[in-house]
């Protein structure tokens, strides 16, 4: 069995990281991130208690533009699992008002919370890096927590 030990991270755009323990047995670890992470939230609306979600990894969360709040951004797709999966999806806005949260983001993003859920919003999707959902106004008002997120290395075993 190998094992790779990784004392300290740096984030070096582009760049490789190539350990080894004699021939033919050298990992290239590429630390390029992309697509970029990260996108802004929407504008809410405090006039109707309406919340806007928070941006996802790829696409901003919709600024809100009546009584219903917005959902998050989507998170981005990937297939280094052999699989499509959706990660770092935006949390949905909370609002005042029963039935009018945003939903979470595709990509684990949580359900924004209500009066009709206690105020209390749903948390991001574990092992997805999901935004956790903003609180809606009832008391107590509690917003998710964010879920974990997850490492995947995908090497070139040379």
């Amino acid at each position: 069995m190998s094992k790779l030990e990784v004392d300290a991270i740096t984030e070096q755009s582009g760049s490789t990281l190539t350990t080894g323990g004699g021939a033919g047995k050298t990992v290239v670890v590429d630390a390029t991130t992309s697509p970029a992470q990260g996108t802004a939230g929407g504008n809410g609306n405090t006039s109707n208690g309406a919340a806007a979600g928070g941006g996802g990894a790829t696409v901003a969360a919709g600024n809100v533009s009546g009584p219903t709040s917005t959902a998050g951004g989507a998170g981005a797709t990937s297939c280094i699992t052999a699989s499509p999966v959706a990660r770092s999806g935006g949390g949905g806005g909370g609002n005042d008002g029963p039935g009018r949260e945003g939903s979470g983001g595709a990509g684990g993003g949580g359900k924004g919370g209500s009066p009709s859920t206690s105020g209390t919003a749903i948390a991001g999707t574990v092992n997805t890096g999901g935004g956790g959902g903003g609180s809606g106004n009832a008391n107590p008002c509690t917003g998710g927590a964010g879920g974990s997120g997850v490492v995947i290395i995908r090497y070139k075993y040379q």
